[in-house]
């Protein structure tokens, strides 16, 4: 079972990283304190308005560790190395402040399952037993965070217990046997046989002293490790040559049979070397090369065993040429961080970003979400601070159609507004477009002249598909095809119909054809008659001397 529940955001809190989120500051985390104030039965809600917690017993300084998977972890080690009494608590405190007003404030409180004891420690005040506990909070580019590191290398006693258990397994039976060791060596080094006490006498060959390499030619090209210069040292390219500084004479160094040390890896190291006449040199490897020689001040001996004896992962060191004192050059002298190589000053930027990570599906009552990361410890997200988020976000995307299709509400409408004006031809508005493997359906309107929209279906590709109506079974009772023929029972019906008509209308036609033809015949063949009074007779015989048809007839 877990020692604690989940860790609860206050009020004030929430509040410091939403200001902290909209980029107003910086958050630096405080101290973790453990107390004997019990909130296990209080709500949330409660809890969430607290502004300190009741009867602190103890307080630890927390570690800030540069962000990792978009996480940055808050830690905190309760160890019991000086408590001469059992300590009992009920819950943990984080405090954390803007550094902007440096107002600290209770950012968190994590409540414990029930009440938990740290025991005393050892009479000789050394940790025995210690309780652990980590808080994370997602970030992004949103905030930043002031990382203050408290202590350098500090270990979760578990951590550290667990280690010394693995240690004890490992060589517990080597020690028991050593005395039967008949010899041992280093790498390629001598062979070192055990004293009569069945003691070995090791040494690592990197800090062996030695003899330059036979055929080493530039002191560029000297490997890491312990030298002893020989007679010719100073014919080799890239020796230091100096002179002691002294007045009148100032003589010139004599570098033969020094000592020097050499640290160096792909991105950076150092050259020291150390005369009989108690003079010091040293230059610095950076950037893919050396730089220049440069005399260091007298050195204690207990400077000189500190610099050489050190093992430096990752030194970087910058442009020192005008120190003059050993401590400023070996308080430059520092690690990576995290990977973080320091920059030309020794400064390390692990300035990080932090902002408040919520859930959309987390529990609705309590706005939180539990993973399991960093090795099982339980890590914090703020529900609360991104909720009125996820709310806005649900109300936007209510009723909206997801990818795969659904329901509209009754009377819903889809529009497409084109420019507006009489006179803009805008083409297609917007519409719906289906495409197959090859062929294409577009449904769309088109406003391509004044005071003009049509509704248009285009087919695409090789004009093979069609416009198909087809019934409740599914068999095609009507098609347009994109010649634009058009196939249905109704259509081939009239069709048949005028065709029909067609056809009478020739034989009708044909009728008349030949009554045009009789009349004709008629009117080139009868007899035609007139009546002309006795008084007309000169016009009756005019009027019958037009055709040969004609008869006049004068009444007597």
């Amino acid at each position: 079972m877990d020692k604690f529940k989940d860790t609860i955001i206050t009020d004030a809190g929430r509040k410091l990283l939403i200001n902290v989120g909209a980029g107003n500051g910086e958050i630096a985390y405080t101290r973790a304190v453990l107390a004997g104030q019990d909130v296990s039965s209080m709500a949330d809600e409660d809890i969430r308005k607290l502004a300190t917690l009741e009867n602190q017993k103890m307080e630890v300084n927390v570690i800030v560790t540069p962000p990792q998977d978009n996480t940055i972890t808050v830690s905190a080690s309760f160890g019991n190395k000086d408590l001469t009494d059992d300590l009992t608590f009920s819950s943990v405190g984080w405090y954390a402040k803007n550094n902007n007003d440096n107002k600290e404030i209770l950012l968190g409180v994590s409540p414990s399952n029930g009440e938990q004891t740290l025991a005393a420690g050892s009479p000789d005040h050394r940790s025995t037993a210690s309780i652990d506990i980590d808080l994370a909070m997602a970030i992004s580019n949103a905030a930043k965070v002031d990382l203050t590191v408290n202590e350098i290398g500090v270990a979760h006693m578990s951590d550290v217990n667990a280690a010394i258990l693995k240690l004890k397994a490992e060589y517990d039976p080597k020690i028991e046997q050593a005395g039967k060791v008949k010899g041992a060596k280093i790498n390629d080094g001598a062979v070192v046989e055990p004293d009569d006490d069945g003691i070995l006498d090791l040494i690592v060959d990197s800090d062996r002293i030695k003899d330059f390499p036979a055929d080493l030619k530039d002191l560029n090209d000297l490997p890491s490790g312990t030298y002893r210069t020989s007679q010719s040292a100073a014919s080799f390219v890239n020796y230091p040559k100096m002179q002691d500084g002294t007045t009148p004479f100032n003589i010139p160094i004599v570098w033969k049979n020094a000592l020097i040390k050499v640290v160096k890896d792909a991105n950076a190291g150092y050259q020291l070397i150390v005369s009989s006449q108690q003079k010091y040199a040293i230059r610095y490897f950076s950037n893919n090369h050396w730089g220049y020689w440069f005399q260091l001040p007298t050195l204690s001996n207990n400077d000189i065993i500190k610099l050489i004896d050190s093992k430096v992962d990752g030194l970087n060191i910058g442009n020192y040429a005008t120190k003059t004192d050993l401590t400023s050059v070996s308080n430059s002298a520092v690690k990576k961080v995290n990977g973080l190589t320091p920059d030309g000053s020794g400064n390390v930027n692990v300035t990080s970003t932090v902002a408040r990570g919520f859930d959309a599906n987390a529990n609705a009552t309590t706005k939180m979400t539990e993973e399991n990361l960093h090795g099982g410890n339980q890590i914090l997200m703020d529900q609360n601070a991104g909720q009125d988020i996820v709310n806005w976000t649900k109300g936007q995307l209510n009723g909206k159609l997801s990818n795969s299709g659904g329901d509209m509400a009754e009377h819903s409408t889809i529009n497409w507004n084109g420019a507006g004006a009489v006179e803009s031809h805008d083409g297609n508005i917007g519409g719906l477009t289906w495409s197959g493997a090859t062929d294409n359906v577009r449904l769309f309107a088109d406003n391509d002249a004044n005071d003009n929209l049509d509704l248009v279906i285009q087919l695409g590709d090789d004009n093979s598909n069609a416009v198909v109506i087809r019934n409740s079974t599914g068999a095609q009772v009507a098609r347009v095809d994109a010649s634009g023929n058009i196939s249905s029972p109704t259509i081939n019906d009239l069709q048949r119909q005028i065709n029909d008509l067609k056809e009478d209308n020739v034989n009708k036609q044909k009728q008349i054809n030949d009554l045009i033809n009789n009349v004709t015949y008629i009117k080139d063949n009868y007899v035609e008659g007139r009546r002309f009074p006795a008084s007309q007779e000169a016009q009756a015989q005019a009027w019958e001397n037009e055709k040969p048809t004609r008869l006049a007839m004068i009444e007597k």
